[in-house]
């Protein structure tokens, strides 16, 4: 009789540590995919918040409203076009110097890199954004995560490129290397 209970003592306690077990797991996966769909959703956001402040660093420098935007990208098309040979960058600066004439050689570098370094900051936020979402999704779709996440929906996350970017990955070719010879994509 007391070896009998001692058996079902010892099955009990492994039946209560198996399940003690299993819901600390499914309480540990839960909080890593929580904490990675906030970090995701709060870095859409922030992606947001930069891209803005990106364009508004361009805008005050060069003083570029928001209307004005739009007509300047299309001059600078139209210009980038029409002009073959020399620096490219002396016919950026030329645009700029034209569409804006205020704009000194000096003024023309420090946009430079504000332009470089935005875009550079961009770039890194969007694959920092892709790096989690892809952690996450690693999350829900491996054994043991998949077990205790089932049915939780992937994210689909909001990158920011250009239409010639989705027409070359559409088309699988990027025959357009001379940007400053001829009409350039939008």
């Amino acid at each position: 009789m007391k070896v009998g209970l001692i058996i079902a003592g010892a099955l009990m306690l492994i039946v209560v540590g198996f399940g003690l077990v299993i819901g600390l797991s499914y309480i540990s996966y839960s909080n890593n995919e929580i904490r990675l769909r906030n970090t995701i959703e709060a870095k859409q956001k922030d992606n947001t918040s930069e891209f803005d402040n990106m364009w508004k660093k361009i805008a005050q420098v060069t003083q570029v409203t928001e209307k004005d935007r739009d007509s300047l990208m299309q001059v600078f098309n139209s210009y980038a076009a029409a002009r073959t040979g020399g620096d490219n960058n002396q016919l950026v600066m030329k645009w700029i110097q034209e569409s804006i004439p205020n704009v000194s050689n000096e003024l023309f570098k420090n946009l430079q890199n504000i332009i470089v370094s935005s875009r550079d900051s961009w770039t890194m936020r969007q694959k920092e954004l892709i790096s989690i979402n892809n952690e996450r999704n690693i999350l829900l779709e491996q054994f043991p995560g998949s077990f205790f996440l089932s049915g939780r929906p992937k994210i689909e996350i909001k990158i920011i490129t250009s239409s010639r970017t989705d027409k070359t990955f559409e088309t699988g070719k990027d025959d357009d290397t001379d940007l400053f010879s001829k009409k350039a994509d939008k």
